[in-house]
């Protein structure tokens, strides 16, 4: 093939490759290659014959590529030659396919440009293309100088010249690197020590301006050590430019699509690119969802529909398997288990969800917790992390399980359950503890541990070998098995802004005998789409229809159809025409049955991860259709919100010490020997995996429509309605809307009148002694009646007075927070030190001394209230009666002050504040941290300019009724307004109005700094 067709089928410019493509044989590629100075030379100046015997292959010819010197303008000496019979490396024994200067500084390739590209690229950024950018006899050295003159014009880097070429034939400004690494260099001494900061090489250091835009368009990977490589180049290469003051974004699309951009340009067209690169992540974004992927070297790689027998040395000890949904992860490790038990080796096995855990010990003929009496541990059992720990039912002890067998399936969820759920909130510190010494114990005494995940990661590897603290090799099975066009599903994508036409196809689906199995992200009456809100409008909808409601409340209600149904799945649902399934059942479940289901049905709203979404759909094995609503932005974020490890680690240490600081002036004796740093390697690892969450809630739809389209899926948007309207008349599209309208109103009516049921069932409900509650908040099975006493119990607890439906719908909302912020704002202040000291102690207590910081932070209020303070939220309150105007200087220097410490508000507060953010739209979300108002009563005319005039909205809410009964208890005994007051006894602490203002000075120097 000769070079021109080569670059063409690139999809290169044919003018372009004119330009800068010239073929060569004989002695012309050693006059383009040998020029360095460098090279070892003979006393007549000629290239020693060492070298022109290297080079000898290239006088069978082959193409030169080189560009445009962007430092000088001129021709660039510089290049790449392909040769047609290429050498063979030393070290790597593998074709070197193209040959570089030797001894000569790394270049980039910043391509000659054609006029008519140039004019289209200018067009594209409607820049002013004037007659002196333009040089007639050498528009290439223009066009560089052009770019550098425009930051505004946005820069893609990638690897190779002819994909540089297939970007600029496309329109983008592109330039290329040799290598990945060729981007920036690092000085390094005579021993290969590094003795300085990396640094963009020249070239780059003069296009990388100020706010310029950069994409970074590498190849796409398959290999673990080449997919690491490449990341890592993409991250020092970011952060270089980065720090330049640029916006970097990295383009990623699926390998099938193509290796490199020219390739993907050439398979799936310029449309499709641009479709890419307008969903290209942020550096940071970018570097988050990186962490989901495994780039340990892989020692047994399958391409299996069903995982099958595993075949695993006997001096393996942390075996990761990764497998799709659905490939017999499960059954590959019930003979492993078998083999266990035979040989007396215990099994244990740790997941994150009970009736989960209950099912793979029923497979693997192991008993739960629950049902071992007297602890009779002889062959092991199954738990929940949430019970690794002395102090749990299971009264775990790790240093009892030497040699022993540990199945964690779903790890990822596993861990991050541990890592963040409130259900391990109190106890997160001793279960920690307990899983470091149980990895130990095991593999100390040649024990093995198992870990499963179809989403396996570095992460859990990472974070599992560094609580072993033992340079551990994992051994791990990838089966890269995905299914065919024949076997994918054919996924509906819903792409509008609320799920009312999916549940409108639904129902017409149901009308025309469809029988759906519908994936739902939330079960509470609260929710317009929840299991139980459309249970109740489905069951009118279709009153002969048999529906089955699957949730946690349903699973554990002995008195409901679905109660303790998981283990019988494949046997009960062919008895229902429509089930509802809320993430109770989002992994860990194969439906086998065939010829049931008709269709599968997903309604995400934001609440569970990513990886969640996909995993729910794949609960049916059997190939129907998929119809998928998914909102576009989730909101269900951790800490606050950064998509930064550093970052979110940074801000988490900084409100750790403002918390210690305020806690010490409380004279709390257990901080002098408290440990804030417990476990770096779990925070470290909570970190990743929160960035990671963040990361795809910030594009929550994207995020699993590419999981999707990864595991080969076929997704499609689904737009009958909207393309079909354009071509009918208004009166159709109104009744279409009209539809909508009518679905939604019916919908609402039923969530109302349930909501309505339920808040006056809880009001109602017979009254528990304390006795009786701490009984029946133990158990785990519970009627819907004994959840209402439950809830009225907590709810008198909490509010100390009557508890009405208004009561609960109030507290549905999230009264309570608003509530504390403001009690301990206002009257309560005096109190605030006593009820943080009783927390702390609390954890401190059941972490021995040691604290998990992101627990400690997330329940102290101490720096939430200082802020507000400092903020000056109290004046406002005081003077409710004011007319604030966005110009007043007061309010002015407060919102300098939010916008200058905006990040620090943002973990603190869980505010939100731009840069460009009004004192009114600050004022506004710190009055509704404790639910007040703010409303617009009209204009005054200030300085010749006209600006509206707001005051504050007291809420008519009885709060005072609330605030007068905590006041009343904590007068008595501090702290008792808590709840969860019972399970302690301090001494009354009394902070005086000096401590007061301490605290408020420490937070107003520690935002300034």
């Amino acid at each position: 093939m000769n070079h021109r067709q080569e670059w063409q089928n690139s999809c290169v410019d044919e003018a372009l490759i004119n330009l800068n493509v010239t073929a060569l044989e004989g002695n012309s590629p050693s006059d383009y290659l040998l020029y360095s100075d460098a090279l070892p030379r003979r006393n007549d100046g000629r290239v020693s014959d060492s070298i022109l015997r290297r080079y000898e292959h290239t006088e069978q010819g082959g193409w030169w590529c080189s560009g445009v010197d962007v430092l000088t303008g001129n021709e660039d000496l510089w290049g790449c030659f392909k040769p047609n019979s290429p050498r063979i490396s030393h070290d790597r024994h593998k074709p070197i396919k193209y040959e570089h200067p030797p001894n000569a500084p790394t270049g980039i390739f910043a391509l000659r440009v054609p006029l008519h590209l140039w004019q289209d690229i200018e067009q594209s950024y409607h820049c002013d293309l004037t007659t002196e950018d333009i040089n007639e006899q050498l528009p290439d050295l223009g066009f560089w100088q052009w770019v550098i003159n425009h930051p505004n014009i946005p820069l893609f880097i990638t690897e190779g010249a002819k994909k540089a070429g297939a970007l600029l034939t496309a329109g983008y400004v592109a330039i290329a690197l040799p290598g990945i690494n060729n981007g920036y260099r690092t000085p390094h001494d005579e021993f290969g020590n590094r003795i300085g900061k990396s640094r963009l090489i020249p070239q780059l250091e003069k296009l990388a301006i100020s706010g310029r835009k950069i994409y970074i368009v590498f190849d796409q990977e398959s290999k673990p050590n080449t997919i690491k490589a490449v990341n890592t180049a993409i991250r020092n290469l970011g952060y270089l430019f980065t720090q330049a003051g640029c916006q970097v974004n990295v383009i990623t699309w699926l390998l099938e699509w193509g290796k490199g951009v020219d390739d993907f340009i050439a398979n799936k067209g310029l449309d499709k690119f641009k479709e890419v690169y307008q969903k290209a992540l942020p550096l940071e974004t970018w570097k988050a969802q990186g962490l989901s992927q495994l780039t340990y070297p892989y020692d047994v790689e399958v391409n299996r529909r069903y995982l099958g027998e595993l075949a695993i040395p006997k001096t393996a000890q942390l075996i990761g398997i990764k497998s799709a949904i659905g490939t017999g992860k499960t059954q590959g490790l019930e003979k492993i288990v078998q083999e266990a038990i035979a040989n007396n080796q215990k099994v244990l096995v740790i997941g994150h969800r009970i009736k989960l855990v209950e099912q793979l010990c029923q497979r693997f003929q192991l008993p739960y917790i629950t049902e071992i009496q007297n602890y009779d541990v002889t062959l092991g059992y199954g738990l929940c992390i949430d019970s690794l720990h002395p102090n749990s039912q299971a009264k775990f002890n790790p240093d009892e399980w030497e040699n022993s067998l540990i199945i964690i399936d779903e790890v990822e969820q596993v861990l991050w359950h541990g890592l963040n759920s409130d259900t391990c909130q109190k106890n997160r510190v001793a279960i920690l503890k307990s899983l470091k010494i149980l990895l130990q114990t095991v593999l100390e005494t040649q024990g093995k541990v198992f870990i499963a995940d179809a989403d396996l990661s570095d992460i859990s590897l990472d974070y599992l070998i560094s609580l072993t603290g033992i340079n551990l090799k994992p051994f791990i099975i990838n089966n890269t098995w995905k299914p065919t066009n024949k076997e994918s599903w054919t996924v509906y994508n819903y792409p509008e802004t609320t799920p009312k036409r999916l549940v409108k196809d639904l129902v017409q689906h149901i009308e025309q005998g469809g029988k759906p199995f519908i994936c739902l992200s939330a079960q509470k009456l609260t929710s317009n789409w929840g299991t139980q809100t459309l249970e109740s409008y489905l069951k009118k909808q279709f009153p002969d229809a048999k529906i089955l409601r699957i949730d946690s409340e349903s699973l554990t209600d002995p008195n409901h159809a679905a109660y303790q149904c998981i283990s019988q799945l494949n046997e009960i649902l062919f008895n229902y025409d429509i089930v509802l399934a809320s993430p109770s059942i989002e992994t860990g479940v194969s439906i086998d049955i065939k010829g049931h289901f008709t269709s599968v049905w997903g309604l995400a709203q934001g609440v569970q991860i990513a990886t969640s979404v996909c995993q729910s759909l794949g609960r049916i094995r059997e190939n129907i259709p998929r119809y998928l609503w998914v909102a576009s932005y989730g909101f269900n974020k951790v800490g606050n919100g950064s998509t930064s490890i550093p970052n979110l680690l940074t801000s988490n240490h900084r409100v750790t010490q403002l918390n210690v600081r305020l806690l010490q002036q409380s004279d709390l004796e257990a901080l002098e020997d408290i440990d804030t740093e417990f476990q770096a390697e779990s925070l470290l690892c909570w970190a990743k995996m929160a960035v990671r969450v963040n990361a795809s809630m910030i594009y929550y739809r994207e995020s699993i429509l590419r999981i999707l389209e990864q595991q080969n899926h076929q997704v499609y948007p689904n737009t009958k309605v909207i393309q079909s309207s354009r071509n009918k008349n208004n009166q159709n599209n109104n009744k279409t809307d009209q539809t909508s309208n009518q679905l939604t109103e019916a919908i609402e009516i039923v969530r109302e009148e349930n909501y309505h049921a339920e808040c006056q069932a809880i009001a109602q409900a017979e009254e528990l002694t304390n006795q009786e509650y701490r009984s029946l908040n133990k158990r785990l099975v519970k009627t819907s009646s004994e959840r209402h006493r439950l809830r009225k119990y907590n709810l008198q607890r909490r509010y100390c007075i009557p508890v009405t439906p208004e009561l609960v719908a109030l507290d549905n909302e999230g009264w309570y927070q608003k509530l504390r912020l403001h009690y301990f704002l206002t009257i309560g202040r005096c109190y605030l030190a006593d009820r943080d000291t009783i927390v702390a102690q609390k954890l401190i207590n059941k972490g021995h001394g040691s604290l998990f910081i992101p627990d400690f932070n997330g329940c102290q209020l101490g720096a939430i209230i200082g802020t507000m303070e400092v903020l000056g939220l109290p004046v406002l309150l005081s003077n409710n009666q004011r007319k604030l105007k966005p110009v007043d200087e007061d309010l002015q220097t407060m919102a300098k002050m939010a916008i200058k410490n905006r990040s620090e508000i943002k973990t603190i507060l869980g505010i939100g504040i731009a840069k460009n953010s009004s004192p009114i739209t600050i004022i506004r979300r710190l009055l509704d941290k404790i639910g007040y108002g703010l409303t617009c009563i009209g204009l005054e005319t200030v300085a010749k300019k006209r600006v509206r005039v707001y005051q504050v909205v007291l809420p008519n809410d009885q709060r005072e009724e609330v605030f007068k009964q905590w006041w009343y208890r904590d007068e008595n005994c501090p702290g008792s307004s808590e709840p969860w007051f019972e399970e302690y006894t301090i001494a009354k602490s009394n902070l005086s109005q000096n401590q007061q203002e301490g605290s408020k000075n420490y937070i107003q120097l520690s935002l300034e700094l």
